[in-house]
């Protein structure tokens, strides 16, 4: 339905976001990627477009790409969760822990009950040596039953830092 309503109209950003969702959705990243590209030319300025092909960069490895695109939609929505939280996560991935830890810490503060960021804080926490803070944070999020993307790497971690 919704390649049929952009091939009747190719310029309808909205159904191009839906599409380039539901591809995110049925783990179909390589499409995901082709969509968000072409709405990011259409778009430059959308700092939900930029993010959600910065993390699609990033989950390739493709971090200097996904930096500069997560850093875009920043500049432009520099209060969003998730922007902070996708910036913060890739600069973790580029060693820059203590930068991250400040961008996923107010990606918390924004959405305290997101347990991908949250995650992401007890790995950033982690890294800057607060290993009882992580602790802490995977024992509460692990200790719900809520279910998110990263839970078995969760779980490692959580038996990592018990494990001393």
């Amino acid at each position: 339905m919704l390649k049929a309503r952009l091939k009747a109209a190719p310029k309808d950003f909205a159904a191009g976001a839906a599409l380039a969702f539901f591809y995110v959705e049925q783990k179909q990243y390589t499409a995901a990627l082709a969509e968000y590209s072409r709405l990011v030319e259409e778009q430059p300025s959308d700092p939900s477009v930029l993010n959600n092909l910065a993390w699609l960069y990033q989950r390739q490895g493709e971090m200097a790409k996904a930096r500069e695109l997560a850093e875009r939609a920043f500049a432009i929505s520099p209060r969003d969760a998730n922007v902070d939280d996708t910036l913060g996560w890739i600069l973790l991935g580029q060693g820059e822990a203590t930068n991250a830890l400040e961008y996923i810490s107010a990606a918390n503060l924004s959405t305290p009950r997101d347990p991908n960021i949250q995650y992401h804080l007890a790995v950033a926490l982690h890294r800057v040596g607060r290993a009882a803070d992580a602790q802490t944070m995977l024992e509460t999020l692990l200790g719900s039953s809520v279910s998110f993307a990263d839970r078995a790497d969760a779980e490692k971690l959580l038996h990592e830092l018990k494990a001393g």
